[in-house]
């Protein structure tokens, strides 16, 4: 514990060296890296734009009104006007659906680059462990299990380790267990929690810790990655929303049925 890795380990477990500092243990617990997440592509959410009963209604209603327009410029009564103009309340209704469509899938596009770059950007930080026996500091992306960490006070712990030694250790891991109560952290031999969970807050005290678990093995990483499985759930006000926009849709049809009907009465 007093030493740390090698700083270019390179020797496996079964004697075979490897080109690469680190190689055969990450081999063997993996690396400090979650899995890329999906991406969703322009083609998607522009599927999802679509998919929209108010703008199914329009793409219906613009069809009709294109076919009914063409029906009169080339064969009703406009049929000997020089200017032709019963496609345009079609085409617009058309144009303006695909405006609404590629405007909101444009939108969703940027945001979810955006995202993407900014939890590249929150896991860009680095962490002090032991080398050699010397302090050094290294991305986060580079622990290995076997690492020994430095904690100080406002570190957010990257990874799942065991507790060695330190002073006065409390860990807010609130964001991992949900429990609002800060934890003393110690050796279990003086009654002390000596786990040290990922994605917890040091709030005060120093210590060192060993760690035993990285990327989608680590807590923190469990949770990440069943929250990719999981699909997200709509908050009320999209709830609320969505209830609005399938009212306004049967009432709009509704309407365009009537006055479908009385048009026909009408001409007929």
């Amino acid at each position: 514990p007093k030493v740390g890795l090698k700083q270019r380990e390179q020797v496996g477990s079964g004697g075979d060296h490897h080109a690469e500092p680190f190689q055969a243990r990450r081999e063997v617990f993996g690396r400090n890296t979650l899995p890329e997440a999906h991406a969703v592509t322009f083609l998607q959410l522009l599927i999802a734009a679509y998919n929209d009963r108010t703008l199914i209604m329009l793409t219906i209603a613009s069809v009709v009104s294109l076919a009914v327009g063409v029906y009169d410029d080339l064969l009703g009564s406009h049929k000997n006007d020089e200017v032709k103009v019963g496609w345009v309340e079609g085409a617009a209704i058309s144009l303006a659906v695909i405006v609404v469509c590629f405007t909101n899938a444009i939108n969703d596009y940027q945001k979810e680059k955006q995202f993407q770059k900014l939890n590249a950007k929150k896991e860009d930080r680095t962490v002090k462990t032991l080398r050699d026996g010397n302090e050094v500091e290294i991305g986060v992306q580079e622990i290995n299990v076997g690492d020994i960490l430095l904690i100080e006070p406002g570190d957010i712990i990257p990874v799942d380790g065991v507790y060695l030694s330190g002073h006065n250790m409390t860990c807010d891991e609130s964001s991992a267990t949900g429990e609002s109560d800060a934890i003393k952290k110690g050796l279990a031999t003086d009654g002390r929690d000596p786990f040290i969970l990922s994605g917890a807050k040091v709030l005060e005290g120093v210590g060192t810790m060993v760690v035993v678990a990285v990327g989608p093995r680590s807590f923190y990483g469990k949770i990440m990655m069943a929250m990719r499985q999981g699909q997200a759930s709509e908050t009320p006000l999209q709830r609320k929303l969505d209830v609005l926009a399938e009212q306004i849709a049967k009432y709009g049809m509704s309407a365009a049925i009537l006055l479908l009907m009385t048009l026909t009465i009408k001409y007929l």
